[in-house]
């Protein structure tokens, strides 16, 4: 694969996941406190499942061609920012799996408005990374 083919396809997939985590935070998780208690749970997942499709599988498939990129990738893509992009979606795995993700499963049980509150504070942490990542690969993409 050429290297202009590399960049693209992670360009892109860069840039779909970062919209895609912009989406889960603004228009997913920011709406959850105007559901109701008795709905909320349905609610809850019904968006989680349509996260994960839209969201959580492309960010899986992104991180995947990342480690690809750093192993196959031609020589003239730089690769300190790569390394970079790749420490940025690592914060956001951990982030997720080890604060929104548990926030999340209470609020699925009880639809607690604190942890609602919560989860909206905490998730900053994931969406800056991804942000970051998001930056790494527009300097890989500039500088090759």
């Amino acid at each position: 694969m050429s290297a202009e083919t590399w960049l693209m396809i992670y360009g892109m997939l860069s840039a779909y996941c970062l919209a895609g985590c912009l989406m889960e935070h603004f228009a997913v998780f920011s709406g959850w406190p105007a559901v109701g208690s008795a709905q909320f749970g349905s609610v809850q997942r019904a968006q989680g499942h349509g996260s994960g499709f839209v969201y959580v599988v492309p960010k899986t498939v992104l991180t995947a061609f990342v480690v690809l990129l750093l192993v196959e990738a031609p020589d003239d893509i730089l690769s300190w920012p790569v390394w970079a992009g790749l420490a940025a979606l690592t914060v956001s795995w951990i982030s997720a799996a080890a604060i929104q993700v548990p926030i999340q499963l209470r609020i699925r049980r009880n639809a607690d408005r604190a942890a609602i509150e919560r989860l909206l504070r905490t998730d900053w942490i994931r969406v800056a990374a991804m942000a970051v990542h998001f930056g790494f690969a527009v300097v890989v993409i500039c500088s090759s």
